[in-house]
């Protein structure tokens, strides 16, 4: 990557400060994620480029409101994204957006830090959670209604900005979490108490960060933060005059029910996240280069389209998997597809999809997927369950990969189809074999295909709303040249293809894609 590149840039936000024993105010560094040691291509940078996409953007926006109304919160992350370090960049990335934040230093090292509990001995998704209602509101503020709100006004990033880079923890003497907070706060007393006192006496509160894989007692996190939210409702504290506490955790770091009181604090889990709109926006950044071929650009769209689809959650393999595919059928696109991805893991190679259409769309995974989600195997992604690698798509005797295509194919070009249709439904009463065909003629053959099998008949439609098939049954009454007869052929088998859940192949749709940008008109 270069300096010009967007991963290399950026502005650092709001300084989130360390006070340290000493009062003295060191910055949160920003952490650089290592590359993958299981194999397959992927994106090596910087975070700083995937924290200002559009879903990230959105789930620190929730994390923020909450915690800055006082709440103290969990935040859970697949084991995969602690042990590559993109959890680590992302409380980071939290803590920077943040006033008073103390960052507690854990008790073990970067190096010896605990690989993570096994899918046995994890915590599944509490009964009170998993039967809270998908839609929430944090402050009054529905994130639900605008996933995503005006957050591309804000995707421009800064140039010229030094963002500080993380280093491995140093080892430091185990000690409680009780005491090394009190030593960051600089007091001998309970700390809890200490940030009670603070508060009640008109100080700014602060917002205490834990970062439970790096704390060896995961009973003890528990105990701190109960006690915590217990002791703050007990003096009296109330709404952003309360201080509050972030632990960020994996699945099996945090006991169930840890929270106590649900309408004091709050759980957050690393689901759901990524969407669709992250990796347009990531290939924007990266475009392919400028071209004045109106055909071949919208070509490089359809591809994008089919990218991010195959893709999904994974969006650190999409940049890579379209520069890997330049277009073509879908033996290419698996081809390609298995140069990029990583080793397979059991814990997919094994997994189910879920056949619940309400899993997809709950705010937390749920028992049935809760292990996979853990594993990093699986995440909801536009409304569906999917496998994060998804190596199941390079089996040729399956369907996923060709559904998958036609997904994406249907969302760029059906709705350039219905535009050409409507097109030339304006050309009609200009095209009509003058003296041979009336408007009446050519509409009731067009309707013809509308009649019912069983004797009865459907609602006609009306002229404007005549489909492909009508138009081309009833071509033989205009005046056409041979070339757009050609392009009205195009346009119903593409029609008709597509509605049938199956791509089209790469010369029929390079054919489209240059009958979707000439006009009716032209010569």
């Amino acid at each position: 990557m270069t300096a010009a590149d967007p991963w290399v840039r950026g502005a650092v936000p709001k300084g989130a400060q360390s006070s340290g024993g000493n009062g003295s105010g060191a910055q949160v560094p920003k952490a650089r994620v290592p590359v993958p040691e299981s194999g397959g291509a992927t994106w090596q940078g910087d975070d700083e480029g995937l924290a200002r996409l559009p879903g990230p953007r959105r789930h620190l926006d929730l994390l923020e409101a909450d915690l800055l109304s006082g709440r103290s919160c969990v935040w859970y992350f697949p084991d995969p994204f602690v042990e590559s370090g993109r959890a680590d960049f992302f409380v980071d990335e939290l803590a920077h957006r943040m006033e008073g934040v103390i960052a507690v230093p854990g008790a073990v090292s970067l190096t010896d830090r605990d690989p993570g509990p096994s899918p046995s001995s994890r915590v599944p998704l509490p009964d009170s959670l998993a039967s809270l209602d998908a839609t929430r509101s944090v402050g009054g503020a529905d994130f639900q209604d605008d996933p995503y709100g005006d957050l591309l006004s804000d995707l421009v990033v800064a140039i010229g900005a030094e963002i500080p880079k993380a280093s491995p923890s140093a080892p430091v003497p185990a000690s409680t979490l009780q005491d090394r907070l009190a030593k960051e706060l600089g007091v001998t007393g309970d700390p809890v108490v200490a940030l009670a006192d603070q508060a009640a006496a008109g100080l700014a509160p602060h917002t205490v960060f834990v970062r439970c894989w790096n704390e060896t007692s995961h009973e003890e996190a528990a105990r701190v933060l109960r006690v915590a939210v217990a002791t703050f409702h007990e003096a009296g504290l109330s709404g952003r005059a309360q201080p509050r506490f972030l632990f960020a955790a994996r699945a099996g770091d945090l006991p169930r029910h840890v929270l106590g009181d649900p309408s004091r604090s709050s759980v957050h889990w690393w689901w759901k996240v990524w969407n669709r709109l992250d990796t347009e926006v990531l290939m924007a950044w990266q475009s392919r280069g400028h071209t004045d071929n109106p055909a071949g650009a919208l070509l490089r769209r359809v591809m994008d389209a089919v990218v991010a689809e195959v893709c999904g959650p994974d969006i650190d393999r999409a940049l890579v998997l379209r520069d890997a595919w330049g277009g073509g059928d879908l033996d290419s696109l698996r081809a390609a597809l298995a140069g990029v991805l990583p080793d397979e893991q059991l814990t997919e190679a094994e997994y189910e999809p879920s056949v619940r259409m309400s899993a997809a769309h709950a705010w937390a995974p749920d028992a049935e997927i809760h292990d996979a989600w853990a594993d990093g195997a699986v995440d909801s992604w536009d409304g569906r369950i999917r496998l994060v690698h998804g190596r199941r798509l390079l089996d040729s005797r399956s369907h996923e990969l060709r559904v998958l295509v036609c997904h994406a194919q249907n969302r760029v070009l059906l709705p350039l189809i219905e535009e050409a249709r409507t097109a030339l439904i304006h050309l009609l009463p200009e095209l009509l074999r003058k003296g041979r065909h009336s408007l009446e003629d050519f509409c009731a053959k067009a309707r013809s295909q509308y009649k019912n099998k069983n004797g009865g008949t459907t609602a006609l439609p009306d002229l404007h709303e005549l489909e492909i098939g009508g138009l081309s049954a009833a071509a033989y009454m205009l005046n056409l040249t041979s070339s757009q007869r050609h392009r009205l052929r195009s346009l119903h088998t593409a029609r008709n293809t597509l509605s049938h859940r199956t791509p089209l192949g790469h010369e029929d749709l390079v054919a489209l894609t240059k009958v979707l940008t000439t006009d009716w008109t032209a010569k």
